[in-house]
């Protein structure tokens, strides 16, 4: 394949996307250069006027523009950063976001437009798209998390989340235990000195090292591996209890289905998700992206049942005062 073919391909897919994506806002009315910086506000929530002009190429200003049409079409709203006089973060209208993205899936069209009729390579094809856009932005990459451990992230404080330790003494915690994306081990280590079997997992070799030289040094039993958390079933065990303390908010919308698959895959019915993620009631920010109480209950709507969703706080480097997130309790069914 050549530029020009590339060029081709990437035009048909456009049109594909454009086709499965509703249109409540009038976004089919609207310029091509609008269309695309609502595109990019919709796949990537909180981000600043500087951020999507890097991302689309588009001067500072056309993207003010653009933002200021679709703020009076209701799509999007925006924020000052407090911390940061003079910038401005921009995120999508919560209404529109949670229909629209659940409605935009573009399987049966691309079928139809690749002409495949057997589901099974349909599927296939939407994967293989999925691994592309994975590859290309490379948020989820071990490198990518390997370099932010070339220092402190800002996740690593030293000691596990609050939250998840009032868990731990409520006895909330049973069985064989698994956090995904463990970090260094501190929540998995404090499970473990419970005397409950542990597995953490982690895309980051750096941080599992460490992990596993804490288990050494406080002289208590788990398990650290590097490993995907969105191919849990390579992993072949099941899990009473599961672990997300801070991972959660990191996927796409796209990610966020493959992963409640891949833990269904390690948890048998009557299996508890005790998540910790971002809240959308934290202001604006550069960072995770926030998520709504809707968005969890949409990502497990099939298969598990939300027990229950609590503010709570994420300790964290870059906050004083911490990080405001949802606690959600989920059970696998």
């Amino acid at each position: 394949m050549d530029g020009f073919e590339l060029h081709d391909l990437a035009s048909k897919l456009l049109r594909i996307g454009e086709d499965a994506i509703p249109d409540p806002t009038g976004m089919r009315q609207m310029s091509p250069g609008v269309r695309q910086v609502m595109t990019d506000v919709f796949t990537h929530p909180d981000t600043s006027i500087d951020e999507i002009a890097d991302r689309t190429g588009f001067p500072a200003s056309h993207v003010e523009t653009s933002v200021a049409t679709l703020c009076d079409r209701g799509a999007v709203t925006t924020a000052a950063d407090p911390a940061h006089p003079g910038r401005t973060f921009v995120r999508p209208v919560a209404r529109h976001r949670a229909a629209d993205r659940a409605a935009a899936r573009i399987d049966e069209r691309l079928a139809a437009a690749a002409g495949i009729q057997d589901p099974g390579q349909a599927k296939e094809l939407v994967e293989t798209l999925e691994k592309l856009a994975r590859q290309l932005t490379d948020a989820l990459s071990p490198e990518h998390f390997n370099a932010r451990y070339s220092g402190t992230p800002p996740w690593e404080t030293g000691r596990p989340q609050p939250a998840l330790r009032d868990l731990a003494e409520a006895g909330a915690f049973r069985g064989r235990v698994l956090e995904v994306g463990c970090g260094t081990g501190e929540v998995a280590l404090m499970v473990a000195a419970l005397g409950l079997p542990t597995v953490g997992i982690d895309p980051a070799s750096t941080a599992i090292e460490s992990a596993r030289r804490k288990t050494r040094e406080r002289g208590l039993e788990a398990r650290f591996m590097v490993g995907n958390a969105l191919e849990l079933g390579d992993l072949n065990e099941q899990f009473d209890t599961v672990l997300d303390c801070g991972l959660f908010h990191v996927f796409s919308d796209a990610e966020r289905v493959r992963y409640a698959d891949t833990l269904a895959t390690v948890m048998p019915p009557g299996a508890r998700l005790f998540l910790l993620c971002f809240s959308d009631r934290h202001p604006p920010d550069i960072g995770p992206r926030r998520v709504s109480q809707d968005e969890i209950r949409a990502t497990f709507a099939s298969g598990w049942r939300v027990d229950s969703i609590e503010a709570a706080t994420l300790e964290n480097n870059k906050y004083v005062d911490g990080v405001l997130a949802w606690l959600a309790t989920i059970t696998r069914t």
